[in-house]
């Protein structure tokens, strides 16, 4: 398969050549910003972007970076996986004796790690996006920017991924912020003059793009009415609002799905290994913190 480039009229850019440190290499890089608009012919829905979203209000949207979206998507196909694996032994270990046994002891020590992962590997920051006052803020390794909308440089991009010995290739695309040091606001003083920070990573090229076009018109037009219902669901405080809890049944009812099917959103909440933003942003937002 060629490496040709996406498919949006953006201007292709080699900003990704003026990395001091290349970490890897991507393909057909074109760049959505600035000034930023929407990719055209592609909705601006926040419909099945909630994955991507981890607070929005009138003023201010935070973004999750591939690696958040990763997270929040492991524990509950891991909760599955086990729950399903481990009664299917249990029913056969009906007719054979040890089998459950067996599988537990597998099983069970793999999904205890996969835990003990969430729980001493720190959460990371968002993207926060203030529309009030235009800037764009970011933490990156300890740096933190602050960077005028109007200024915001994003690209798109793509690599080809290897997925098994049928010799299958498929593209995988990315979103990229280019952090430039000029917008240095706090926190550790930046090591190189340009990096980039990955904020997403997907097979889907057209859901790639309806994320950056959702961020765009909230930008420019802030929350709509679908926002709201689409929305609902993005973290444990709105889960709870919009849950219909009326009496300690519901809450123990509502709390037991939300542990098996959600619980990257409890421990977002609850866990004490979190990265939080600096007081010098604190003092903008107040302790705000999602992830």
């Amino acid at each position: 398969m060629s490496d040709s480039p996406l498919n949006c009229d953006f201007p292709v850019t080699d900003i990704e050549q003026q990395l001091e440190k290349r970490w890897y290499r991507t393909h057909g890089e074109r760049l959505a910003s600035p000034p930023a608009r929407k990719v055209p012919g592609v909705s601006d829905s926040s419909d099945k972007v909630s994955y991507g979203v981890a607070y929005i209000s009138g003023r201010i949207v935070d973004i999750r970076t591939a690696f958040l979206i990763f997270r929040r998507g492991m524990l509950p196909i891991i909760n599955l996986f086990m729950v399903v694996a481990l009664s299917i032994m249990w029913v056969i270990g009906q007719f054979y004796y040890g089998v459950f046994i067996a599988s537990a002891a597998l099983f069970v020590p793999l999904w205890v790690a996969v835990y003990l992962f969430e729980i001493f590997v720190p959460l990371t920051l968002p993207v926060r996006i203030d529309r009030q006052e235009d800037f764009v803020y970011v933490g990156h390794r300890g740096t933190f920017y602050r960077i005028p909308w109007g200024e915001l440089e994003v690209s798109f991009s793509h690599n080809l991924q290897y997925l098994g010995s049928g010799v299958m290739w498929e593209r995988q695309y990315y979103s990229h912020l280019y952090l430039r040091d000029k917008y240095y606001f706090c926190g550790k003083a930046p090591k190189r003059s340009l990096q980039r920070k990955r904020i997403s990573s997907t097979f889907n090229e057209k859901l790639m793009y309806q994320k950056w076009n959702f961020i765009v018109r909230y930008y420019v037009k802030g929350m709509v009415g679908e926002d709201v219902s689409k929305l609902s669901k993005i973290n444990y405080d709105s889960c709870i609002a919009t849950a219909n809890i009326k009496s300690t049944k519901d809450w123990l009812v509502e709390h037991f799905f939300m542990t098996v099917f959600m619980p990257t959103i409890i421990w977002a909440k609850i866990s004490p290994f979190k990265y939080k933003w600096p007081r010098e942003i604190e003092a903008i937002f107040g302790k705000n913190n999602y992830y």
